[in-house]
């Protein structure tokens, strides 16, 4: 008889240099704006200070929402992966089976592979944005279809997958471990 698994693990995401173009660009884009409303102002006088406000706001918001988390969930073979955006808001990326996994590995040996690998949706929920330390998993979701998920689990969230994959795939990923 099988007792219940359940693991949880968060990964806080790693700056990078997407994150830090991003910033950068918002900050110059809210710059332009602050600018336009200043030239704006002869005719209509309260425009700047509006500007000025949402300028700082969408700044605020673009950056901060790049501070993201990954949550990966496995229960009784049920994996789900959310993505927490500054510590605020909660977004379910995907959710499948173990049993629906139809390949898993390291991610960085098998990158160039994966990049002409047919699939409709990829999602990256690792911890760098190149997919170091990373693994993927292929399956099919009933949400998403055919899914790579490059995301950075730990030994626990690895073992709790195991005694749920299919008997075969797990011998040809994992030995007799």
């Amino acid at each position: 008889m099988m007792t219940d698994v359940f693991v949880e693990y968060m990964v806080k995401k790693k700056i990078g240099a997407k994150d830090m173009l991003i910033a950068v660009g918002a900050t110059f884009g809210g710059l332009i704006l602050i600018f336009i409303g200043l030239i704006l102002a002869r005719f209509l006088p309260m425009l700047p200070f509006l500007v000025l406000c949402g300028s700082i706001y969408g700044v605020y918001k673009v950056i901060s929402m790049r501070n993201l988390e990954f949550e990966y969930s496995v229960t009784n073979g049920d994996i789900t992966v959310d993505k927490i955006m500054n510590r605020k808001s909660r977004k379910r990326l995907t959710s499948f089976d173990a049993k629906a996994i139809e390949e898993m590995g390291k991610y960085t040996e098998n990158a160039q592979r994966l990049k002409n690998r047919r699939v409709d949706k990829t999602i990256f929920a690792s911890e760098y944005d190149d997919g170091r330390d990373a693994w993927y998993i292929i399956a099919k979701s009933r949400k998403t279809g055919t899914t790579l998920l490059v995301f950075s689990p730990d030994e626990r969230c690895i073992e709790a997958i195991k005694p749920f994959m299919d008997r075969r795939l797990r011998f040809e990923i994992f030995g007799r471990n």
